[in-house]
């Protein structure tokens, strides 16, 4: 920082009282004392900051600002002014490095008299924690957690999908301790999509951001039926099932996988699972099983298949 800028004023006085000695005549000179001092601050970055302070003493009287013991200079962001004996000094637009201690400091030929005063500065806050993306069944909990570096003056909004959350019942909103929290005791599919957490002050705002999936868990809805084939004639497994997809879905006999090939095809369409035997024979007798799972559960439907007649 620059060399310090003094700023001259000429304060009022008391009335002269003059003195004869030896045919001299002498005015008394009376040392600075602060009328009112200078107010700790708290302020946002881009704000502007005005320190204010009067004072009464003899004039010429020097008024030198100093931020951390250092004098500061009247150029660039710092601005000084004196009217009469009203002395301030303003600083345009705030960053955090102006946070600190801020010192005013008159002084004349008979005296000096100093007054301190802090600034705090605070920043837009920063999300040192952001929300994750989640996976929920239907009328399972949902809960969603943020935390930022600043909670001064901080208000946080949450959104879905570019609509407004609110609270309610359905929906639990708080921000505490710096932790911004979004609760859903009882997940609907409607509460699928990207949410937004948005943390604000004067300074600025940040935000955050997830996608969530509440999702079905698959069930069935007709379980396999026992099959009797003819022998040497095709043969079919068949059941539907409801949920969320994508689905993950398995076909075993006897509990060993089937995949599709020459003797067995498998076929899903939309909601209807099939397991096609092309020609059924006596290694075919057994215990069939259809396993379908999502993120959220997982569900099995068995039947068995026997030739006709057995």
């Amino acid at each position: 920082v620059g060399a310090g800028i003094q700023a001259r004023s000429e304060v009022s006085e008391k009335p002269r009282k003059s003195c004869r000695s030896s045919n001299w005549f002498c005015c008394p000179m009376y040392p600075p004392v602060f009328v009112s001092k200078p107010d700790p601050m708290t302020l946002y970055v881009g704000k502007q900051a005005v320190f204010q302070c009067s004072l009464t003493g003899s004039s010429p009287m020097d008024v030198v600002w100093h931020k951390d013991n250092i004098a500061i200079s009247s150029e660039g962001n710092y601005v000084m002014k004196c009217e009469k004996n009203k002395y301030s000094l303003l600083i345009k637009s705030l960053e955090l490095t102006n946070q600190g201690v801020y010192l005013c400091k008159a002084s004349n030929s008979v005296g000096t008299a100093t007054s301190t005063t802090e600034l705090r500065v605070i920043n837009r806050p920063s999300f040192v924690k952001s929300i994750e993306p989640a996976s929920a069944a239907v009328n399972d909990p949902l809960r969603l957690e943020c935390q930022v570096d600043e909670d001064t003056g901080v208000t946080v909004t949450w959104t879905r999908d570019g609509k407004k959350v609110h609270q309610s019942m359905e929906c639990k909103l708080s921000f505490e301790d710096k932790v911004a929290v979004l609760e859903i005791p009882k997940s609907k599919l409607k509460d699928s999509g990207k949410y937004v957490c948005t943390a604000t002050n004067e300074a600025g705002s940040s935000s955050c951001e997830a996608v969530v999936t509440v999702q079905e868990p698959p069930f069935v809805r007709k379980e396999l039926q026992t099959v009797e084939a003819v022998k040497g004639a095709a043969a079919q497994l068949e059941c539907e099932i409801t949920g969320t997809a994508p689905f993950e879905i398995s076909w075993l006999k006897n509990k060993k996988t089937i995949t599709s090939d020459q003797k067995y095809t498998i076929i899903s369409q939309d909601s209807v699972l099939r397991l096609e035997i092309q020609t059924f024979e006596s290694a075919d007798i057994g215990d069939y099983q259809c396993v379908i799972s999502n993120d959220v559960g997982k569900v099995t439907t068995k039947a068995s298949a026997r030739l006709k007649g057995q």
